[in-house]
């Protein structure tokens, strides 16, 4: 109903006086993720998640067809904090032809470090957090969901694949089923525990051309929306997290 991008335009850029203009070019997609009006992931059963990150898959694998499509953002938005604006249960895809600043920046962290360490930077974070544990809320044979070292808000969680990959098109049905078993399970944990908060999930994947590079990881990230930025936040670029991941972990797992 109101996209926020459209393929009806050519993205060329132009000049407007001194600043550098680029026409909303690319791809916006509504996936309605059930009939049920009343329904959420964190109360599906997991062969109707599996459908849905199934449907992911192929929507993204038609869409990074298209040669002008460099960056593909999978998301839902839950809640009027977090931006939904319709009730029914359902998801967002769009497509856009630049790789945004905030994504670049992930990519050129994890390209330095791994010229200093020749690793993977999520694949050393993963080993780390097994092995720790003291952040971890969920594992299943293919994947693993944690709460950052520096989460920047409560209850943040990344969802990433055990089997370092960076191109979420490449997920397998076994995968597709054991990401949809791990991230209802994650869902229901947040809907229990913070009585249904709303909150925001993206699934970040590597731009085109980068999908086979070391040192980049597919990676889901759940950010509830419990607080509001203010001012500080918005000058500085800085957040204020209030609780401890470690305190959120342990609630999060406790029964």
């Amino acid at each position: 109903k109101f996209p926020a991008l459209t393929p009806d335009v050519e993205p060329h850029r132009s000049l407007s006086g001194i600043y550098l203009a680029l026409p909303g070019y690319g791809h916006h997609e509504v996936l309605i993720e059930s009939p049920d009006h009343d329904q959420t992931p964190a109360t599906m059963t997991v062969e109707a998640i599996s459908a849905i990150i199934e449907s992911y898959r192929l929507r993204y694998l038609e869409l990074i067809k298209v040669p002008q499509n460099l960056f593909i953002i999978i998301f839902r938005n839950h809640g009027k904090a977090a931006g939904a604006s319709l009730r029914h249960p359902h998801s967002q895809i769009i497509a856009t032809p630049i790789v945004p600043r905030h994504y670049r920046w992930q990519e050129d962290e994890a390209q330095r470090y791994f010229d200093e360490w020749g690793r993977c930077p999520y694949c050393d974070m993963l080993e780390f957090e097994l092995c720790d544990r003291q952040r971890l809320v969920g594992e299943n044979e293919e994947f693993v969901a944690f709460i950052p070292y520096a989460a920047e808000v409560p209850f943040e969680i990344m969802i990433l694949p055990k089997q370092h990959s960076a191109d979420f098109g490449t997920i397998s049905p076994a995968q597709v089923q054991s990401f949809a078993s791990l991230l209802k399970y994650i869902l229901n944990r947040l809907y229990v525990k913070l009585h249904n908060p709303d909150y925001n999930y993206a699934i970040l994947t590597a731009a085109r051309y980068k999908a086979d590079e070391p040192h980049l990881h597919w990676y889901c990230q759940i950010r509830p929306r419990l607080g509001t930025p203010a001012g500080f936040e918005m000058g500085s670029g800085i957040s204020i997290n209030p609780s401890l991941p470690e305190a959120d972990a342990a609630f999060l797992n406790s029964v």
